[in-house]
């Protein structure tokens, strides 16, 4: 059998395009995803933030904010008037930014578990350019990754036991069938 040197391929060529596999096929998935399912922004459920904020309690509730008193500091503010507290223009709408982005964190999780596996069961196939077969399946683990570490925070604790319980049974029972020694 022929050493990888013998084809004319160095080693680190062979591992430059794998990694350059790894990195571009997790740049495609980032980027399928921001189109299949773009994230919602503050600005679409608070128009206001873009505004300055009101300065007294009777526009700040006009505006649909959430007016917070203040004890005075120790001076005037920068112009020249003490302001007696501050308005949470976002206290009204920010709720349903959350969910929204949530939802979000859920939908994009989900298709880049997908995409993640899908890459990693295709990285198992015979494809006749081992390098080609690596790069795959390292960049569809690098996928998993992705998707659990972005979702991770969003998770609860039990959501987090399964998606590790499920990446594990998965990664091992892979390992088995595919690498039997």
């Amino acid at each position: 059998m022929e050493s990888a040197r013998e084809k004319g391929h160095p080693r680190f060529v062979r591992w430059a395009l794998m990694l350059g596999i790894v990195v571009v096929l997790n740049v495609f998935f980032s980027v399928a995803l921001s189109l299949a399912f773009p994230a919602p922004s503050l600005e679409q459920f608070c128009p206001l933030v873009a505004q300055q904020a009101p300065q007294d309690a009777a526009t700040c509730d006009a505006n649909g904010g959430v007016w917070t008193e203040t004890s005075p500091g120790p001076g005037p503010n920068v112009s020249g008037k003490t302001a007696s507290g501050y308005c949470d223009v976002t206290a009204a709408c920010e709720p349903q930014y959350l969910a929204a982005s949530g939802r979000h964190a859920l939908y994009a999780f989900i298709l880049m578990t997908a995409l993640g596996m899908l890459a990693l069961m295709v990285g198992l196939l015979p494809l006749g350019a081992s390098i080609v077969s690596s790069g795959l399946s390292y960049g569809g683990v690098l996928a998993l990754i992705i998707a659990s570490g972005a979702y991770w925070g969003t998770a609860g604790n039990w959501l987090r036991l399964l998606i590790a319980t499920i990446a594990l049974a998965a990664l091992l029972g892979i390992g088995v069938r595919r690498f039997k020694d």
